[in-house]
Formats: C-alpha cells, structure tokens, sequence
C-alpha cells in the first residue's frame, strides 16, 4: 500500500483552508444575509439562507429535552476534546491509511470552525446558511462549510472501518500464502 508522505502538512494545510473558507463564508453570510429571508440560488433546490444555531447538529438542542441544560458550553467542551482526541489517533495511525488521514484532516475544520463560532459569537450560536431541497417543505437541515467537511470526513471513516475487516483478512491470507 502507498504510504501518505506527510501527514502533518495534510492535516495543516486542509485545515487552515477549511478552516478560512468555513469562517470567511460564515462571516459573508452574517454580514449580507438577513436571518430566515432566502437567496435563491437555484429555485427551492439550492437557497442562502441565514440562521443561527444554538443546538448540535440538524438543530437539536439538548435543552429541548433537559431545561436548563448548558448547551453551549457543552459543546465547546465536547468540540474541545474531539479535536484533541481526533489529533491523538491521527498520530497513531499507520502511514498506510491514507483515507483514515483524508478522514481525519476534514474532521478538524469543520469542528474548529463551529468552535470558532461557539466562541465568536455565543449569544447567536453557529452560523448556518446553505439550504438544500425539492421545496420550502422538503428540505435538508440549513448546514455551512464546516458542515460539509464533517460529513465528508465521517462517511470517508465509517468507509474505511468498514472496509478494515476485509483489508485485515485479504492481508492475513496472503501472509498465510507466502
């Protein structure tokens, strides 16, 4: 397998221009958009349009269910150590897993960037504005740059799990073979 030639400068160089991009869009769209009025972009299939999120991901917000719940800080906090923890394993792992470092390096971004904004500005919460649907009734939750990169990362890792078991069983056999 192609090992990855350095790591450290994937994982600095996809997060500084994620990260750019998430807070310089977030930032555009903060200061050009007005909150809950759409930009069309492309009919009901692709709008700006501007909320803040005080909740987790798709806009649910512990407090909903637990009043008095420190939403906020939690996530700060929870922000806080998965990006620590995600850096720890990026470490570890073996030069080979070049899709497990791809994986990792959009993770960070995108959860620096609602970090950034958690602490930017706490009384608004992270900025959201790409909307996509077949309609003002059907559509898929208001997400940002951010957003993209962890959904990107975490599909690119559940991949990669998933596949490990067959890699691990393709290697075992040949190493049974020699």
């Amino acid at each position: 397998m192609k090992e990855i030639k350095n790591r450290w400068a994937l994982i600095i160089i996809v997060t500084a221009v994620g990260l750019f991009l998430d807070i310089l869009t977030k930032y555009l769209a903060d200061t050009k958009l007005t909150c809950a009025i759409p930009k069309v972009i492309f009919g009901d299939y692709l709008q700006l349009f501007l909320v803040y999120n005080k909740g987790a991901v798709f806009g649910m917000n512990p407090k909903d269910w637990f009043p008095g719940f420190p939403t906020h800080y939690f996530f700060m906090i929870f922000n806080s150590i998965a990006t620590v923890l995600l850096i720890l394993y990026y470490k570890s792992l073996p030069k080979t897993e070049r899709a497990m470092h791809w994986g990792i390096a959009l993770i960070i971004p995108g959860a620096l960037g609602n970090l950034s904004d958690r602490f930017l500005h706490p009384s608004k919460g992270v900025v959201d504005f790409i909307k996509m649907g077949i309609s003002e009734q059907h559509y898929w939750p208001i997400y940002n740059f951010a957003d993209i990169y962890v959904t990107i990362g975490v599909i690119i890792l559940m991949l990669c799990f998933l596949t490990e078991d067959k890699r691990r069983k393709a290697a075992s056999q040949e190493s049974v073979s020699k």
